[in-house]
């Protein structure tokens, strides 16, 4: 019943624009606060999709509780 829910939420969430101070990006690699790392398969608002590694779904993640996971220096 949980992967059906969450096909679900994932299926009927909004396709928002991200706002001005989100800097996910599609392709990006995140850390997620676990310390564990994956890509960034879609943003819509302040929510980031992660597809973290060794998981079959995706998981939802506010852009403020993620962080890069190999950040650009110098910026």
């Amino acid at each position: 019943m949980t992967a059906a829910l969450a096909t679900l939420m994932l299926l009927t969430l909004p396709n928002v624009p991200p706002g001005p101070e989100n800097w996910c990006q599609v392709g990006q690699q995140v850390m997620i606060p676990d310390g564990r790392e994956g890509p960034v398969t879609s943003v819509s608002g302040d929510i980031c999709k992660v597809l973290v590694y060794g998981e079959k779904y995706v998981s939802l993640w506010a852009y403020f509780l993620i962080e890069p996971a190999h950040p650009r220096y110098g910026r």
